[in-house]
């Protein structure tokens, strides 16, 4: 676990000193993304940040298909103590264009992770029986590419910490 965080913290830092004022809106996304977390306790968070690429410019059809599938699926998981948070953040153009969309999905520990594809089978059927919601009749994959996923553990919060004050 330590050596993927330290390979994540070291990743981090490198495109931080990369790519200055890039990755600042990035920082405030880790932090809301753990906001259950504090320095001062052992913290066992996962997260798992998908990284999206909105193809030829059909942003409608993407954000259409997230707020009335993959919002609504987590909005039913979090109901179900399936997950714990999750948040669609939306990256600032920039020179490098490699992704539109940060999904992330946070889970109280390895374990909720681990069950989680087991967990949203029966919340997928039960909410989108027929499949999901499309707008234009365009498939998933004629609106979005998925560029790379991270798995994420939180090393440090403020959020618990501040609400202690």
């Amino acid at each position: 676990m330590y050596k993927n965080l330290a390979l994540l913290t070291r990743w981090f830092i490198h495109f931080r000193r990369s790519y200055p004022g890039r990755f600042n809106g990035m920082a405030l996304f880790f932090v809301l993304a753990f906001s259950g977390t504090s320095a001062a306790q052992e913290n066992k968070t996962v997260a798992i940040m998908d990284f999206v690429k909105i193809r030829d410019g059909k942003t409608a059809e993407a954000l259409f298909f997230y707020k009335n599938n993959w919002k609504v699926y987590r909005d039913q998981a979090i109901r179900k103590n399936v997950i714990q948070s999750y948040e669609l953040v939306q990256a600032a153009p920039d020179t490098l264009n490699n992704f539109d969309l940060v999904l992330v999905t946070v889970y109280k520990d390895s374990a909720q992770y681990a069950n989680s594809e087991e967990n949203f089978r029966p919340i997928l059927k039960e909410l989108r029986p027929n499949g999901p919601l499309l707008l234009n009749d365009l498939k998933p994959d004629d609106f979005r590419k998925n560029v790379f996923v991270k798995i994420v553990r939180p090393v440090y919060s403020s959020v618990n910490e501040m609400k202690r004050k």
